[in-house]
């Protein structure tokens, strides 16, 4: 069991997988956040105590099970798949936690303003990336897609000011006008948003 945030600095991500059922850890490579990509995505959401994360497509909850884990911040993960929740429950248990939040929901049914901050690492790319699809329980299309990244830009303009958002691996992603972004790393794959203006 991880019980300290030493044990997760001092574990790489294949030992952290493990964790995971086989069925899911194969997709870690693809789909799970790295464990350096959750640290430096919380220090740019300047996660608090009173801060509450919302994990936009949380999969098996990797990114919301270590963010827990390191820092004070409240965690939520909404997943249109059960299983993954479910398995995201598992681990949380097997690591003691009881503060994440699963939400197993389709995102147009969440309320952006109970958030003040949000971890996008393009949760919809099995819509216009089939090879790369967990399983086929969804129906994948484009027009999928654009619906679901057309909802979460209007939800993030309806947002205040200073609410911050880390996508990873989200090219394609069109932030409103009112968000400036304040940082990139890992090849331009990691970005920190802010939103300036109303």
């Amino acid at each position: 069991m991880y019980a300290l945030q030493k044990d997760i600095l001092d574990c790489d991500d294949h030992d952290f997988d493990r964790l995971y059922s086989e069925q899911y850890r194969k997709h870690s490579s693809i789909h799970w956040t790295p464990i350096e990509i959750v640290f430096k995505a919380l220090e740019w959401l300047n996660v608090k105590k009173e801060s509450h994360v919302l994990d936009i497509g949380s999969g098996v909850g990797k990114f919301c099970s270590i963010g827990s884990l390191v820092s004070k911040g409240k965690f939520t993960g909404v997943e249109i798949r059960k299983d993954l929740i479910l398995e995201a429950k598992i681990i949380d248990q097997k690591l003691g936690l009881n503060e994440v939040t699963y939400l197993h929901s389709d995102i147009k049914d969440v309320n952006f303003k109970n958030y003040d901050s949000f971890y996008y690492y393009n949760p919809f790319c099995e819509h216009i990336s089939l090879k790369d699809s967990i399983d086929d329980s969804i129906r994948f299309s484009e027009e999928k897609y654009v619906e679901y990244e057309a909802y979460i830009t209007l939800q993030l303009a309806n947002l205040p000011i200073k609410t911050r958002v880390v996508t990873y691996y989200s090219p394609r992603f069109i932030f409103p006008e009112s968000y400036e972004l304040r940082g990139l790393l890992y090849e331009d794959n990691l970005a920190l948003w802010i939103k300036t203006k109303e």
